[in-house]
């Protein structure tokens, strides 16, 4: 079993009173202690983790396994079987009502869930979320896992009240009636999102606070909280593991455009992996483009979007134009075409090269850039 370690005494100047330092043993046994008091009578399925603290069910289903932080067993039963049983989940409680809030509360329920998790010994990604204040303890969880090279495959978050920053894979999912919803409660919230959030897609569905559990609600989300998976883990139709996604892209080398208009770029894609692509609307896989200055320093993220519309084979290409607005001035540009899969990444994100097209942008036709 992995271990994160806390500080060493000896890394101390003077020794330090229990409870003092970053880690307060005391308060991990405490916590421990209380959750499980909450849990162990109550709720069901098959006690898994070191401590006793994470239940398993449906455990033989075939799909990646998914670790939820829940309010309840409730929340737990009903997700079950939402999923189905070809869903392994992985349940454990968070300290909502149970345990005094506060940050220094928080980092320890997620420490003691960090090792919990290891304790699991999974294979594969790890699929890690949570709602409500769940979510906020599974966020913490998984920056507690990153920095211990335990990676986080993708971050679920439901209905979480707060924007933290995260570096890795999310997947926000917000009820668009529900108070707590943090686009609602802030200014420039979804700005504040993609910026402390830079790899988060965003799903919102028709809920209210308390509404998440049950009928169709439940189902909705629950359907797209599968999509969210299947996308990263390679499970969707046609799309294999993001980590083994391998693409060869060809475009001119040099173009000149008139400022604002609006241009046809000649683009092959060939798929240089050993399995099958879907086409976009199943696989989600589109080409795309930014625009950079010359130095490389990003000036437009999202411009042109190019599906294909027929299965590409292993080893087969795909020709086709994607149509890109040039900058509204005049000058020289880097025009950069890559391959994303909608909601999740950008090939380049896992270290492929993109097509780079050196465009020299010349005044519009018909008068001066404005």
């Amino acid at each position: 079993m992995s271990k994160i370690a806390s500080p060493a005494a000896q890394d101390s100047p003077a020794a330090a009173p229990a409870g003092a330092g970053l880690i307060d043993p005391a308060l991990l046994a405490h916590l421990r202690k209380t959750v499980a008091a909450v849990t162990r009578p109550w709720w069901q399925g098959e006690v898994v983790s070191a401590n006793g603290l994470i239940f398993g069910v449906n455990l033989g289903g075939s799909r990646p396994p998914l670790v939820w932080c829940f309010q309840g067993y409730a929340e737990f039963a009903a997700l079950a079987a939402a999923l189905g049983p070809d869903q392994p989940l992985y349940g454990l409680r968070s300290g909502h009502l149970v345990v005094k809030p506060g940050a220094k509360t928080h980092l320890h329920m997620a420490m003691i869930c960090a090792e919990e998790l290891l304790s699991l010994g999974l294979s594969g990604p790890l699929f890690l979320g949570g709602n409500c204040q769940g979510a906020l303890l599974a966020q913490k969880i998984a920056q507690i896992l990153t920095a211990a090279d335990h990676p986080v495959a993708l971050l679920i978050c439901l209905n979480p009240f707060l924007i933290t920053p995260y570096g890795g894979r999310a997947a926000f999912i917000l009820g668009r009636h529900d108070t707590t919803n943090p686009l609602h409660r802030f200014h420039d919230a979804e700005a504040l999102l993609r910026e402390r959030l830079p790899l988060c897609s965003l799903d919102t569905i028709p809920s209210e606070h308390g509404s998440l559990f049950s009928g169709k609600i439940l189902d909705l989300w629950s359907a797209i909280l599968r999509r969210r998976i299947e996308a990263v883990a390679g499970t969707s139709p046609g799309a294999g593991p993001l980590w083994s996604l391998c693409a060869e892209l060809a475009a001119p080398a040099q173009l000149v455009m008139p400022a604002r208009g609006l241009c046809e770029v000649p683009v092959t894609l060939r798929n240089s992996t050993d399995q099958l692509w879907a086409p976009s609307r199943e696989s989600g896989l589109t080409l795309g483009n930014h625009w950079r200055a010359p130095d490389g320093s990003l000036l437009q993220w999202l411009d042109g979007q190019q599906p294909f519309t027929q299965p590409l084979p292993p080893g087969g290409t795909f020709e086709t134009t994607l149509l890109v607005r040039a900058p509204e001035r005049e000058g020289e540009y880097l025009l950069e075409i890559d391959l994303q899969q909608a909601g999740v990444l950008w090939l380049s994100e896992l270290g492929s090269a993109p097509t780079i097209c050196r465009v020299t942008v010349l005044p519009p036709v018909g008068g001066a850039a404005g």
